[in-house]
């Protein structure tokens, strides 16, 4: 009987000793023990409240800033036109005799101020520096002085352009460039004011006593259309100093 018991205690077949289910299961948990709460994947914790909070301000605060910038942008631009050019142009004109024929020596002291919240530069080309169907503008910055007929009648309109597509100059008229002074070595104009600026520039002629018509045109760089003249009425010999109140226009023509 001892040598079947010792039969029936050794191992039978290749696979090792036989163990129960309940065995396998102890074993597998002792290989592969569980792992921890705090030891799990991150992913699969929650995440905290103040994340979806932070996500929601943030964008909450994108769209502010985008609403902001627009409304900032329409009011300094279309409402406050801060982008648009304002340029005012003021004459004086002083004379004094010239010699015995009677001529006089007239100076014309035109101020350019610049009323707008953007530089404006003139435009750098001469000769011409604006030009359409019906006018030529040789100067950025440019005078013309026209005599005005003394054969008038009483009703008779006075103005730079009395008919329509009259051409300007005239033969007769005088021509100077107010920045002249102000030419960049390769003969352009370099001239430009600063928001708040005011110049003074100066142009003579030798007249001889009459009524004369002048006529000063600011040509901008921006575009072929920018551009600002004032017309005066000028009296020679100047009686007193002649003050033309500041005006400013925005269009093609007076």
């Amino acid at each position: 009987m001892s040598d079947k018991a010792d039969k029936d205690s050794e191992p039978t077949g290749t696979g090792g000793p036989q163990r129960t289910p309940a065995e396998k299961q102890a074993l597998g948990k002792a290989a592969f023990p569980a792992i921890p709460n705090d030891q799990k994947d991150i992913s699969e914790q929650k995440e905290p409240w103040w994340v979806s909070r932070a996500e929601a301000i943030s964008k909450w605060a994108t769209t502010v800033a985008i609403v902001g910038t627009g409304v900032w942008a329409v009011f300094h631009f279309y409402i406050a036109r801060e982008g648009q050019t304002a340029v005012t142009i003021d004459i004086v004109s002083s004379s004094i005799p010239y010699n015995n024929n009677g001529t006089y020596l007239v100076t014309f002291d035109v101020t350019l101020a610049n009323n707008g919240h953007v530089a404006i530069r003139a435009n750098r080309e001469i000769r011409p520096a604006y030009t359409d169907k019906d006018e030529v503008v040789l100067y950025g910055g440019d005078l013309l002085v026209r005599r005005i007929s003394d054969q008038l009648k009483s009703g008779d309109m006075v103005a730079w352009f009395v008919d329509d597509h009259e051409k300007s100059p005239k033969r007769a008229d005088l021509e100077s460039d107010l920045l002249r002074i102000f030419r960049a070595d390769d003969g352009t104009t370099d001239f430009w004011i600063e928001p708040g600026e005011a110049y003074h520039l100066t142009s003579s002629f030798v007249l001889e006593a009459g009524t004369y018509l002048a006529i000063v045109t600011f040509v901008s760089d921006r575009s072929s259309e920018d551009l600002w003249r004032r017309v005066a009425v000028v009296s020679v010999p100047v009686q007193a100093t002649s003050n033309v109140s500041q005006s400013t226009v925005d269009t093609m023509h007076p």
